[in-house]
């Protein structure tokens, strides 16, 4: 019975990573494609003891656990907001979101531009998005990347 759980569980969750890879646009969902997504326990990563996201693109591979604050959806997709901002913004953009932040009044003390757009880019497509970054003027940004 236990093992019959187990396997929902871990079904359950490669249907939600499916799901929300249909949410993003496709040219999104292309960069990490062929990625191993695993979702751990804990409220950190085993091997950090401050990080609840980490993608490593020469291993291919994002994990993710279930932090206090944010859900596995949000995590997920704030690492995925990296590859984006990696590979696909471009450095004319780069300094768009730097001004559109700035003249905002956005910035927060402890995040450069570039979590500031990942956490951005998690509220612009998770179920259930943060607060703290649903800026309609931000999403606008990114969703149009």
């Amino acid at each position: 019975m236990e093992n019959q759980f187990k396997e929902f569980l871990i079904e359950s969750e490669q249907s939600d990573i499916k799901n929300t890879l249909k949410k993003i646009p496709a040219i999104h969902a292309k960069l990490v494609k062929d990625y191993d997504i695993s979702l751990e326990g804990g409220s950190t990563l085993k091997k950090s003891d401050q990080h609840v996201g980490e993608i490593d693109e020469k291993k291919k591979k994002i994990t993710v656990v279930g932090g206090w604050h944010y859900g596995k959806e949000v995590i997920l997709l704030h690492e995925i907001g990296h590859s984006v901002w990696k590979y696909l913004v471009s450095q004319d953009q780069k300094k768009k979101w730097s001004k559109l932040i700035k003249d905002n009044k956005i910035k927060n003390k402890q995040e450069n531009d570039e979590e500031l757009f990942c956490m951005t880019y998690a509220a612009a497509y998770a179920k259930h998005p943060p607060k703290t970054y649903h800026n309609e003027i931000l999403i606008k940004f990114i969703k149009n990347i």
